[in-house]
């Protein structure tokens, strides 16, 4: 059988994106049409539960556009929640050639039901439980409606991805997997929605899959590894038996975790296994917005001190932090970017606090009447404001992400991060310097192109605009 793996994507701030060459692509920056940063797990890993014997093609939007014509029997979309109207188009143009379309990610396991009119079936839960049935379903040309995963994974039973069909040309690192889920249940997050026990798989398993990597991949590609799963060090055991693992194998490696695993003695063994890179979920500096988003194990006064123990042992942190939560007001606002390279952080990154359906922070604001009517989901990819914040007026936050991009991403920002990286060694200062270089021109773009869209949108819903708008060329 003839299949297509696609990753859905599209770039942030531009919901009318619809592939490279159409009408709303023109307006997309260069640094924001093209994300090949890594290469795409999912696809190659969801490409692994097929059969062999099938001719599969792999689609990564981040790398190339969708061909509508492709020469297949059927397709599988795996999609988030902003991308899924993009996800829905390419579905229904599949459909009405009679590729059947199989669906499945986050988006579609909260809601199936946006894609019973373009999709032949829903994959609702983990892809694993059910593909043995789908895939018999899908050879008999009957398949159901919906397939809901009634368990969790078994993730002793993951197969070595499917590393031939990668499109080389991405530019990072190749994701891994050694955990799922996550412990704890912030009010933001999508895995406060779905939720499924946090699980470890075999540590022989992982090391497989490191040594399975094509002898042809570039040096950069073969040496950087980073673990895509959400809280890697939470189980301190089973990470501190993965680092010792990984000490052999002499690579470069990242991961993300809860900012309570760092210790002074996971520092160490992240560092002496090759660790170089964590993204944490900071989120805030605000502790009353994170009492309220019942992330209560991130304490900010505890955040200096623990990012001292990553950089003291060569490891660079990047940080998301959400603009919105309920506890931010107007002077936190303003001060974010210096409080942030107070405490050190080495990449900091900003998006508006998305309201996943599904998540207590979406019911919430529903429950409160403040989203934003209609359909927000082109809006759910952190640059759009789909709801009307507690402390400061929707423009004030609006013009605040973008100034913090802006602030953050300066000459002058850059160069201090980076130079404050150059104290952690060789391999930590290049994680720092490479991942400022690479993001600085990516924010920037975002804060540009998100202020453009508010100018010409005008006045939030139902606002007058507080002051004029600064110049689009900051």
């Amino acid at each position: 059988m003839r299949v297509a793996v696609i990753v859905v994507w599209r770039p942030k701030n531009y919901p009318e994106w619809n592939g490279r060459r159409s009408e709303g692509a023109r307006k997309v920056p260069p640094a924001l049409a093209r994300d090949a940063g890594a290469a795409p797990y999912t696809g190659i890993h969801l490409a692994s539960l097929l059969p062999r014997d099938w001719e599969v093609t792999l689609v990564h939007e981040m790398v190339r556009d969708v061909d509508l014509e492709l020469d297949v029997e059927a397709v599988f979309l795996s999609t988030m929640d902003f991308c899924a109207p993009h996800a829905r188009e390419l579905a229904a143009a599949f459909s009405a050639r009679g590729v059947r379309v199989i669906v499945g990610g986050l988006f579609p396991t909260l809601n199936p039901g946006y894609f019973a009119s373009v999709a032949d079936a829903v994959v609702v839960g983990e892809a694993e439980p059910v593909m043995p049935r789908l895939l018999a379903d899908l050879q008999r040309g009957r398949l159901s409606a919906v397939y809901r995963a009634e368990a969790p994974a078994d993730l002793a039973q993951l197969p070595v991805p499917r590393y031939d069909l990668v499109e080389t040309d991405f530019k990072m690192t190749m994701p891994y997997e050694a955990t799922r889920g996550c412990p704890f249940t912030c009010s933001f997050c999508v895995l406060s929605a779905i939720r499924l026990p946090y699980r470890r798989r075999p540590i022989p398993n992982v090391l497989r899959d490191l040594r399975a990597i094509p002898s042809g991949w570039n040096w950069r590609q073969r040496k950087y590894v980073v673990f895509w799963d959400n809280n890697l060090g939470a189980d301190r055991p089973y990470f501190r038996e993965l680092c010792e693992a990984l000490v052999p194998l002499k690579r470069v490696w990242g991961t993300e975790t809860s900012i309570d695993t760092i210790t002074p003695d996971s520092a160490r063994q992240m560092g002496r296994s090759g660790c170089r890179f964590l993204y944490i979920g900071l989120e805030s500096l605000a502790q009353e917005s994170l009492r309220r988003s019942n992330k209560r194990h991130n304490q900010v006064r505890e955040y200096r001190q623990r990012l001292r123990y990553l950089h003291d042992n060569g490891v660079q942190v990047m940080s998301l932090f959400l603009l919105g939560l309920p506890g931010d007001d107007r002077e936190y606002l303003h001060s974010l970017p210096d409080l942030i390279q107070d405490i050190g952080v080495d990449v900091p990154v900003f998006s508006f606090a998305a309201p996943i359906e599904g998540t207590p922070f979406h019911q919430s604001l529903r429950d409160a009447g403040e989203l934003l009517p209609g359909d927000i989901l082109g809006g759910m990819d952190g640059m759009h404001l789909v709801y009307k914040p507690q402390n400061v007026a929707p423009e004030e936050l609006e013009l605040a992400l973008f100034e913090c991009m802006r602030r953050s991403y300066s000459f002058t920002s850059v160069t201090r991060r980076i130079l404050r990286g150059m104290r952690s060694g060789f391999w930590g200062g290049l994680a720092n310097g490479s991942a400022n270089l690479a993001y600085a021109p990516y924010q920037r773009a975002l804060a540009r192109s998100g202020l453009e869209r508010v100018k010409e949108r005008g006045a939030w819903p139902g606002r007058e605009l507080p002051r004029p708008l600064p110049s689009c060329s900051q």
